[in-house]
């Protein structure tokens, strides 16, 4: 679009430089005008402006334009340079080109030769950012499909989805972690208009605070120690497509006042610079956490809380869910046999998917998916047995005894019981991997942060596995 085209004209002559800017600005470009190259250069450097393409006059006082263009090829390498002269030949053309030029104009050119030329590097530019939106989808896309399910808790997911996804608003998508909260997001994403643009993820848990800024808002060169090229943020990267902001409730609270900003004004501004850049982006945020538990004690933003839930949607735990579990566990059998070239014929016997429905999955599809691939590995002769399934051998499937505990409700003793499961789960990984971090997130298919998180929550420490 015309609109998001940034043309800078660098031309002494105030006539020549006026009527470009007139007559570009006409159909529709972003443009603005220097009088020479030092004040270009400061614009584009300095001051952090940002352009598409540069319009620029080959003799002018002071440095001309061919140096210019050496200059600012450093600076900014994707920026696009069309040169302007009174004293075309080819010796010049020939150096124009082999500094960068994408082609050049001869002075007096008519509005239809301006045009013309400033056209088709819109055209290459817009082409270049459709590949490259194309080449996102095709490297974030999983290899296979996801199963939602056909339980009646899914369903309604479903439906919401399917009603939601049309209507260009934010959204909220509540869950526990493995709910598949990122999934449906690109659901919402697949299935509205804008679905030809980027999906963007942002793992605001991930990164820290001033690493998140730079990642969300963008960057110029010299902004900070490391910077030394501009970059797009996630904003900017999911233009006419939309952003998935994963585990939002973390993100500090001086970085929410930005944040809420440039969902609210759909405008960002790249750390270094001052220069506003309009996005249009749609907003699908998810959480593990109770929101406005959060605005309450004052961690989290009601402005910002508001924004961002305009529509809610809640991801089911698998536990309310176990009618699903067959069919996922078919689904990622099928998947992984296929993927790490096994036995296709390998089947889980019902005895143990009963086993596996009465488990609470506190880990949930993304629990249930690891260890499917895990029995997959291990299956001997073609046999698939609990302890494939769990590590630690057959779950407990009983009642548990609650005598003593008559005073504690259903919700208290599965709490409990589920707090105890993931306790000796998460041990006994922290000690298969002698501690390591890394390796033990890999082999619970979790984010290194979401395990640290956890470890956190039990009070458990990486170092006291080292000798176990």
């Amino acid at each position: 679009m015309r609109e998001h085209f940034r043309i800078l004209v660098v031309d002494d002559e105030v006539s020549i430089r006026k009527r470009c800017i007139r007559l570009l600005s006409r159909q529709g470009y972003q443009v603005m005008g220097a009088s020479d190259s030092t004040a270009a250069l400061d614009l584009i450097e300095k001051k952090g402006h940002l352009f598409d393409l540069l319009l620029v006059d080959i003799r002018m006082p002071g440095m001309d334009g061919i140096t210019l263009m050496g200059k600012v090829k450093t600076v900014s390498p994707a920026l696009e340079i069309i040169i302007m002269t009174g004293y075309a030949t080819v010796e010049t053309a020939v150096k124009a080109m082999k500094y960068g030029a994408y082609d050049y104009l001869s002075k007096p050119f008519d509005a239809d030769e301006l045009l013309h030329v400033v056209d088709k590097v819109h055209e290459k530019k817009t082409l270049q950012e459709e590949i490259e939106d194309l080449r996102n989808q095709l490297k974030d896309s999983r290899e296979r499909s996801f199963v939602f399910g056909s339980s009646v808790a899914m369903n309604r997911v479903m439906n919401a989805i399917e009603k939601i996804a049309p209507i260009d608003c934010n959204l909220l998508i509540y869950g526990e972690s493995g709910t598949g909260k990122e999934l449906a997001a690109k659901a919402i994403h697949d299935r509205s208009g804008r679905r030809a643009k980027p999906f963007v993820v942002a793992d605001c848990a991930a990164l820290s605070a001033g690493i998140l800024e730079s990642e969300l808002f963008g960057h110029v060169k010299g902004a900070f120690t490391g910077a030394h090229t501009d970059r797009k943020g996630f904003f900017e990267k999911a233009h006419r497509g939309t952003l998935f902001l994963d585990e939002v409730s973390e993100i500090p609270m001086d970085l929410q006042g930005k944040l809420l900003r440039a969902v609210q004004e759909q405008t960002v501004v790249r750390l270094g610079s001052v220069e506003p850049v309009k996005v249009d982006v749609r907003i699908i945020a998810a959480t593990n956490r109770d929101l406005e538990k959060r605005v309450k004690e004052n961690a989290f933003r009601p402005d910002l809380f508001f924004r961002l839930n305009v529509v809610a949607l809640t991801m089911p735990p698998l536990r309310e869910r176990c009618e699903d579990i067959p069919v996922l566990a078919a689904h990622f059998l099928k998947y992984y046999t296929a993927r790490l070239n096994l036995d296709q014929r390998l089947r889980i016997p019902d005895e143990i998917l009963n086993m596996m429905c009465a488990y609470d999955w506190p880990g949930n599809v993304r629990e249930l998916e690891n260890a499917v691939q895990r029995a997959a590995v291990l299956a001997d002769n073609g046999t698939i047995r609990i302890d494939h399934i769990l590590p630690s051998g057959p779950m407990k499937t009983g009642f548990p005894d609650v005598q003593g505990d008559q005073g504690i409700t259903f919700q208290e003793m599965r709490r409990n019981m589920v707090d105890d499961f993931t306790r000796q789960y998460l041990a006994r990984c922290l000690a298969l991997n002698e501690g390591n971090i890394t390796k033990t997130a890999q082999a619970m298919n979790m984010r290194r942060t979401s395990l640290q998180r956890l470890m956190k929550q039990f009070g458990m420490s990486g170092k006291s596995f080292k000798s176990l």
